[in-house]
């Protein structure tokens, strides 16, 4: 059983309570729902993991149940997460500027 969606700092997340995972989810648009079905059809297996509900996981992490339900618990924690994905994100874009964008030019 999953949780609703839950919004915090222009990202999306919600709570495995059967693996007591907080999962980092992204909707699913076209392009990504045309790719699956392909890959589907062509592997047998999912590209994405889209799941019923249109949403992907793109990361999780552990985080009990009862700091899940505690509101203030649950915005520190993700609020840390997102800061951290955050910087991971620009860190990737400023290794691609640097190390792969002169040999595409």
């Amino acid at each position: 059983m999953k949780s609703k969606v839950y919004k915090l700092d222009g990202k999306m997340f919600r709570y495995n309570f059967d693996r007591s995972t907080v999962e980092y989810v992204a909707k699913a648009g076209k392009e990504e729902l045309k790719d699956e079905a392909e890959w589907m059809q062509k592997y047998g297996e999912p590209l994405f993991g889209i799941e019923h509900d249109g949403y992907m996981v793109i990361d999780s992490i552990g985080l009990s149940r009862e700091n899940w339900e505690n509101h203030e618990a649950r915005d520190g924690y993700l609020h840390g997460w997102a800061q951290d994905l955050e910087a991971e994100s620009s860190q990737l874009a400023a290794d691609f500027v640097k190390y792969e964008l002169p040999y595409l030019m």
